[in-house]
């Protein structure tokens, strides 16, 4: 099994992080292997905020807190698991895990790629991350609160347009887990399409 392969069939969502700050030149190394992640038509319209200052990761983590805890539960919706989860922790609601670095993937409001383009990104950043020794773990949280107006108000204060749609969210850092396997994968989810012989 080659080096990327073994990657890609190791890597892991971590979701305890030591505060080990991320060296520059190493995020800067994944970031761009983010920004060459495939996008639809070469477009290139996803964009990047990253943020390392852990009082500003602080400040995003308990205004999102406060912001779950006003939705109410709607039957069915994957969101209830983050509006619980604020709700319920007995420890301040922390979606980014204590991790050291968020990257926030963001483009035009109603792009037509911007979660296929995004999605990309944060995939082949994880990817990059792992095979330099890094953790990550993905977060929908941002995208829940895009509409959000408090969280918009906070976010386009330190910098994110309120124009741009928040597509994704990946924390980063060095992780206090160890290694784990897989969890077992579901069978039949491989289809052939097979025309008459």
């Amino acid at each position: 099994m080659n080096e990327t392969i073994q990657t890609i069939l190791s890597r892991r969502s971590v979701r305890a992080y030591s505060d080990r700050p991320v060296p520059q030149e190493l995020l800067n190394e994944v970031l761009t292997c983010a920004l060459h992640a495939p996008n639809g038509g070469n477009h290139q319209e996803i964009k990047l905020t990253v943020c390392t200052d852990p009082e500003i990761l602080d400040r995003i983590r308990r205004l999102a807190g406060e912001e779950f805890r006003k939705m109410p539960l709607v039957e069915g919706q994957y969101m209830n698991v983050a509006i619980r989860n604020a709700t319920n922790q007995k420890e301040a609601y922390n979606f980014t895990f204590r991790a050291p670095v968020m990257v926030i993937a963001s483009g035009p409001a109603g792009w037509p790629n911007g979660m296929a383009d995004s999605a990309l990104a944060l995939g082949t950043l994880m990817l990059a991350a792992k095979s330099e020794g890094l953790a990550s773990c993905y977060v929908n949280q941002l995208h829940w609160l895009n509409d959000n107006q408090p969280m918009r108000a906070c976010l386009a204060q330190l910098g994110l347009p309120r124009e741009e749609e928040i597509f994704g969210t990946v924390v980063l850092g060095y992780g206090q887990e160890p290694d784990r396997p897989a969890a077992p994968r579901k069978p039949d989810r491989v289809r052939y399409l097979r025309g008459e012989s």
